[in-house]
C-alpha cells in the first residue's frame, strides 16, 4: 500500500466520520473491508493487540501479551481456510498462559475466506464444529472478521505494519459511535462482536495511535476497547 492510498483511506475515513456526525446510522454509510487485501502477506507474520474488546473467551483480565498468527492452511489455495493461533497471558506480562496451543484450555479456530474477490472478510468458528455450526443457524451467533484498515509496510515481506479487525460492520449505535456487538430486541446478546487494534510490533504507540483516528474516523465507538499490555512480553510457548 502507498503512501496515497493511506492518505486515501484517511480521507474516507474522516468523510464517514462527518457523516456519523451528521446522522447517528449503525453501519457508517458506505462502511466495508479492505480492498485487494493480500492475505498471505498478512499472514505472514504474528499480529500483536495493542487494544481490543473485552470477550468472553480473552476478558480485560487477559489483556496481557495478547498474539495473534493467521495461519494459511494452504499458500496456494486460499479456499483451503485459515487458523487464528491465540495466545495471552492472564493477570500480569508473561503470568499463566492462555492459547490455542495443543493442551490448552482454548479451542482452536478456523476461518474461511467464503468469497475470493473480498479476501478480507472471512467466517470464524472452532475447528472441530465447523461442520455444524456453518450449515446451522448456530453460524449467526459467530461473527464474521473482516480487515477493515491497513497501515502500509516499508517491508515487502509484511507488507502491513497495523490492521484493523472488526467483528464483521459495526452495526449496533454505541456511547460514541457504532458497537460491532449485537443483542436480540436488546434482550439478549446475540454475540460479542469484537474489535481489535494489531501492530507487527509487539509495542507500537505511533501505529496504536493512527489506528485510533482512524477507527474513529470509520464510526467505532472507541469507548468498547482495553489497552494491551506488552512491554516485556516473552511470549513463551506461543503457537
Amino acid at each position: 500500500m502507498t503512501l496515497a492510498c493511506l492518505v486515501a483511506l484517511l480521507a474516507a475515513a474522516l468523510a464517514l466520520g462527518a457523516a456519523r456526525g451528521q446522522q447517528a446510522v449503525c453501519p457508517p454509510p458506505e462502511f466495508d473491508a479492505v480492498k485487494g487485501l493480500d492475505v498471505r502477506k498478512f499472514a505472514t507474520a504474528p499480529w500483536f493487540s495493542q487494544a481490543q474488546m473485552p470477550l468472553s473467551f480473552n476478558p480485560a483480565d487477559q489483556f496481557y501479551c495478547v498474539r495473534a498468527r493467521y495461519q494459511l492452511n494452504d499458500q496456494d489455495d486460499l479456499t483451503a481456510g485459515i487458523k487464528v493461533l491465540f495466545y495471552a497471558n492472564e493477570g500480569r506480562v508473561n503470568g499463566p498462559v492462555v492459547s490455542t496451543a495443543k493442551g490448552s484450555t482454548h479451542v482452536e479456530q478456523s476461518g474461511n475466506i467464503t468469497d475470493l474477490e473480498e479476501p478480507s472478510k472471512f467466517d470464524v468458528l472452532p475447528t472441530n464444529l465447523q461442520t455444524i455450526f456453518r450449515k446451522t443457524l448456530l453460524r449467526f451467533f459467530f461473527p464474521d472478521h473482516w480487515v477493515v484498515a491497513v497501515g502500509p509496510s516499508k517491508n515487502r515481506t509484511l507488507a502491513y505494519d497495523w490492521a484493523i479487525v472488526s467483528a464483521g460492520p459495526p452495526k449496533t449505535p454505541g456511547k460514541a459511535g457504532c458497537r460491532t456487538d449485537i443483542s436480540f430486541l436488546g434482550l439478549f446478546q446475540v454475540h460479542q462482536g469484537g474489535l481489535w487494534l494489531l501492530t507487527r510490533k509487539p509495542v507500537d504507540p505511533v501505529g496504536t495511535s493512527i489506528m485510533r483516528n482512524v477507527a474513529e474516523a470509520m464510526g467505532f465507538d472507541l469507548t468498547v476497547l482495553g489497552d494491551v499490555q506488552q512491554a516485556e512480553c516473552k511470549y513463551i510457548g506461543a503457537p
